[in-house]
């Protein structure tokens, strides 16, 4: 049985109005929304004082084009959005309380990503509740209120700057039975748990299965060359 937690994260972090910094970024204070493709200009710029042509940008997307598309998914780089959706993560801490929270995420990546339908619109929001088997009338009046804003915001803080998390998306596999417990939001075991970092592929993760069930079968997680790329689990050490 696998159970997954997500928890809600921007680059930005906590700063509810920001100025923007050089290469930052839109969060919660933008008040004129761009899509992803103009804002990793800022990210990464060209080679002449900040200037990069519109060619370079597009070679510059194209791996990341071509990851999704060997998962399937064709990614639209032309949809708008802001690094703090509040009220999408809101409505993702709600969904929890049904079970339904990768139902949710679900439907709404697939908007968001592929039917340039933007997450940091409502009625974008309530088209992914409803997708996922919720009550989007239900879904409607909890955003009408600010509940659970307080636990967004807190969740922005804390995975920065007491987790240490710079980069998503970021995986801690857990296994209690044989006491690989860790990452950053859970005690330290008498083993770390298996991270990792960033996006990655099926492979990578097949591995990863392999590695966990073989530990599982011997009772003890065992530190040998196949279990090096899942060992970088800082937050064991700092909480042992």
């Amino acid at each position: 049985m696998v159970n997954v937690t997500r928890h809600p994260y921007s680059f930005v972090g906590d700063r509810p109005s920001q100025p923007q910094r050089p290469g930052e970024l839109d969060g919660i204070g933008t008040t004129t929304l761009r899509t992803f493709a103009e804002q990793m200009r800022g990210r990464f710029p060209g080679p002449r004082q900040g200037q990069d042509s519109e060619e370079a940008r597009r070679e510059r997307m194209r791996p990341f084009l071509a990851l999704g598309a060997a998962a399937g998914i064709k990614f639209d780089l032309e949809v708008v959005a802001q690094y703090q959706p509040v009220e999408s993560q809101r409505l993702l801490l709600w969904a929890g309380r049904f079970g339904k929270q990768e139902a949710y995420m679900s439907a709404l990546n697939e908007l968001h990503f592929e039917g340039r339908r933007s997450a940091s619109v409502r009625e974008t929001l309530l088209s992914a509740a409803s997708s996922a088997g919720l009550d989007a009338t239900a879904a409607q009046a909890f955003l009408e209120t600010r509940e659970l804003e307080a636990e967004v915001w807190a969740s922005y803080g804390s995975t920065i700057r007491e987790a240490g998390i710079k980069a998503i998306p970021l995986f801690a596999f857990c296994v209690p039975a044989i006491g690989a417990v860790g990452g950053p939001f859970r005690p330290a075991g008498e083993f770390e748990s298996y991270v990792v970092r960033g996006s990655s592929n099926a492979e990578d993760f097949l591995s990863l299965f392999e590695l966990i069930h073989r530990d599982w079968r011997d009772g003890k997680r065992v530190y040998d060359s196949a279990a090096f790329p899942f060992r970088r689990d800082e937050w064991f050490a700092r909480k042992r």
